[in-house]
């Protein structure tokens, strides 16, 4: 099934766009490798992490059964540690930075900037506005 196993990465330090200055990039692990591109801010905590969820990716793909992700802050929370486990997500964490632990997160976070680069135009400050044609 789609989005049964979910990569989550942050692309950050990106100029600003639309008052974002990052994507959180979703993609479907084993199934279709589909992204989901949402535009964030780098200091997104926890809960703005487990909204973004809510409101841009569980209405459209549901529920996952795993969760794989790098050893991000928000994603190491107690917070975030007891959702996964009140919803029953496997949550499964890799190191960071490690390409040969989740290759396909960090090879997509490439292919995102390639095309928004292709896309934007000079300043690179309007990125948001190309994400949903990335």
């Amino acid at each position: 099934m789609l989005f049964q196993t979910i990569a989550i990465d942050f692309i950050v330090k990106l100029p600003e766009s639309g008052g974002y200055d990052s994507i959180m990039m979703v993609t479907d692990h084993n199934c279709t490798k589909a992204v989901i591109l949402v535009p964030c801010q780098e200091k997104i905590d926890t809960a703005g992490v487990a909204k973004l969820f809510k409101d841009r990716i569980f209405p459209f793909v549901g529920l996952p059964k795993k969760i794989i992700s790098d050893r991000d802050p928000r994603f190491m929370s107690t917070f975030f540690k007891e959702l996964c486990k009140q919803l029953e997500v496997l949550q499964n964490l890799s190191t960071a930075y490690h390409l040969q632990t989740d290759r396909q997160s960090e090879k997509t976070n490439q292919h995102v900037e390639t095309a928004l680069q292709i896309y934007c135009d000079y300043q690179q400050n309007d990125w948001a506005e190309w994400l949903p044609i990335v």
